[in-house]
């Protein structure tokens, strides 16, 4: 062995004997400055380190603004998760006795609903389809509170227009 190896191998030992006494030996710590405040004695503070606890807190990682209550939720349909308002009446249909409404939303496409579909952001259902217009039932919070039914109707567009 070179001698440039061999005093290589003096340092790493050296250092592998600091760093493992420092790991199993007793933990110094330095010195607090002065008027620092110190825990009282038998406290769950020792040895001067900081604990915090964020029981009374809100969480940090919690988003700041939450969701609205009637957003889109998984698995509901994209009738639900928008407001009646919203919709337009494009076409009734019929075959036999049982009457067919389609219905135009925001994002641009079309879907065909009977009486009983679930629409709306409020739980609306259809509560019947005539000729001209589809009557949609909802049951919506008033300014106290109270859950109340309301009945909307939608017209046929065509007819509304002229």
């Amino acid at each position: 062995m070179t001698r440039g190896t061999l005093i290589l191998i003096v340092a790493i030992a050296a250092v592998c004997v600091t760093v493992g006494s420092s790991l199993t030996g007793p933990h110094v710590f330095a010195a607090e400055p002065e008027g620092a405040v110190t825990a009282p004695a038998g406290s769950a503070q020792t040895s001067g380190a900081y604990e915090y606890s964020g029981l009374d807190r809100r969480d940090p990682f919690a988003p700041l603004v939450s969701k609205r209550e009637g957003g889109r939720e998984k698995g509901v349909s994209p009738l639900e998760t928008y407001e009646v308002a919203e919709m337009k009446v494009i076409a009734i249909l019929w075959a036999k006795n049982k009457y067919y409404a389609v219905f135009s939303l925001p994002d641009g496409k079309s879907y065909t609903v009977a009486d009983g579909t679930k629409v709306g952001t409020h739980n609306g259902v259809i509560a019947k389809i005539v000729k001209d217009s589809v009557v949609i039932k909802e049951r919506v919070r008033d300014a106290r509170g109270v859950m109340s039914p309301r009945d909307i109707v939608l017209r046929l567009r065509g007819e509304e227009e002229e």
